[in-house]
């Protein structure tokens, strides 16, 4: 379903993705890909997944008719409205997120909800961020008008705020999630990536495409490894390095 979505939106946007300099190489906004063919695969993959869906958990299913209702708003008219824009998008991470832990039975606790939301507010207003410092003003309107409605003083109060919290968020839910405690130990290996990352969009305007600069920077991808490696240890060794007693 998040595939057909693509495929609707970059059908929607194919005469403002043709103005990109990357993006105009999409199938559809290239011509290579025709929009009736493109149109066709969006409508069987999204049957293919609510089909599926509602075979798996009728939660997931219920999830999915959200999902596609929410991105159909964005679409239509929210992808327009500056904040509400970036809230839309990080709420889409939010129903995959859970539409993957309900399908296994699993109650997911808030703190992960909230760690997801932030952190994807953070992606989202970085990019907006990097797209708007790289647009020119004369193309702005016709590439992304939202952008219009931007700065970069605000959107890097943004891009602060949601990064503060993400970090905040995350250093809670090692504490009082129930969880182990000395999963606190890595809240400095998520501070160093969200500040690191911080760094590259402001100093090197990076950040247009979180996925390839996450796979392509080396201390990303170190802080992945290690974040991961130090919770595996600590959550199924069991290991208790500080007292939960407060």
């Amino acid at each position: 379903v998040a595939s057909a979505i693509y495929i609707f939106n970059d059908i929607a946007d194919k005469r403002y993705d043709r103005l990109h300099p990357v993006k105009r190489n999409r199938p559809i906004a290239s011509g290579k890909v025709s929009v009736s063919t493109g149109m066709w695969l969006g409508i069987l993959l999204s049957l293919a997944g609510v089909i599926g869906a509602y075979l798996l958990h009728f939660s997931v299913f219920i999830i999915l008719i959200l999902y596609i209702f929410s991105n159909a708003l964005y679409s239509i008219k929210l992808k327009h409205i500056p904040i509400l824009d970036v809230f839309t998008i990080a709420s889409g991470f939010i129903l995959r997120l859970l539409s993957g832990i309900y399908v296994l039975g699993i109650t997911p606790t808030a703190w992960v909800v909230l760690c997801t939301f932030f952190l994807a507010l953070f992606l989202g207003f970085a990019k907006r961020r990097t797209e708007l410092f790289k647009s020119e003003e004369r193309v702005v309107v016709q590439q992304r008008p939202v952008l219009t409605r931007y700065s970069i003083p605000f959107l890097d109060s943004l891009v602060n705020d949601a990064g503060l919290l993400t970090i905040v968020n995350y250093a809670m839910f090692t504490t009082l999630s129930g969880k182990n405690s000395s999963l606190i130990i890595t809240v400095p290996i998520v501070y160093f990536a969200i500040t690191h990352y911080k760094q590259m969009i402001v100093m090197h305007c990076k950040g247009e495409e979180p996925e390839k600069m996450i796979l392509s920077d080396w201390k990303l991808l170190l802080s992945i490894v290690i974040w991961l490696i130090t919770f595996l240890l600590i959550f199924y060794l069991d290991l208790e390095l500080f007292n939960n007693v407060v």
